[in-house]
């Protein structure tokens, strides 16, 4: 029963990696009532990540290697969830998994990311949807879905999920020298980036 409010995701098995089309049902009365009174703040909040995220965004372009991920001219709200960005290890000089590791050293909380896109999910490749496959290769389709024929086809997605580094959104919620502190971790990262490709 886990599995099916669990978003279909297998208990031991990474986050990100879906099994079998299920539901997402997790949140409990109680979690219902705190997140009423979370709302109240929701507004002010998403102004603090807005601003930081902004200021993060116009220190961490000039370092090499690191592509914040552009915000649209035309969004008047951006909520700031993750902050993202693409990280080029041949501009950065340092592997992504080097660069992430180093970077949780120095208190920044940090992820990859999503492991691989969505098609590339074990629910897909193997079809596991509702009783005889429906939607997709029941007889209402009427066809079958090649799954792993997608990654040539989707690139950017494939590249998005090799290069991205995402930071944890609660620190968007910090005072200005937070974000300060952001990014001298990323600048002492890549100034010791030649004794990080050293040391084993």
């Amino acid at each position: 029963m886990q599995i099916l409010c669990l978003g279909g995701r297998d208990v031991g098995r990474p986050w990100y990696e879906h099994h079998r089309l299920v539901w997402n049902y997790r949140l409990t009365e109680f979690q219902a009532a705190i997140l009423l009174q979370q709302l109240k703040r929701v507004e002010s909040q998403t102004q603090i990540r807005m601003k930081n995220a902004q200021y993060l965004t116009s220190r961490l372009s000039s370092i090499p290697g690191i592509c914040p991920l552009r915000v649209s001219s035309d969004a008047s709200t951006h909520s700031h969830h993750i902050y993202i960005f693409r990280f080029c290890e041949e501009e950065f000089g340092l592997e992504r998994g080097r660069f992430l590791e180093a970077l949780s050293k120095e208190g920044i909380l940090c992820t990859a990311g999503y492991a691989h896109p969505l098609y590339r999910n074990p629910m897909f490749l193997n079809q596991e949807f509702y009783p005889r496959n429906c939607p997709i290769s029941c007889s209402h389709y009427g066809s079958s879905m090649d799954y792993a024929a997608f990654a040539p086809l989707c690139p950017n997605a494939e590249k998005a999920c090799q290069e991205a580094i995402w930071l944890e959104h609660r620190q968007l919620l910090g005072r200005q020298d937070d974000m300060d502190d952001i990014v001298a971790a990323v600048e002492k990262i890549h100034e010791g980036r030649h004794q990080l490709r050293k040391t084993p």
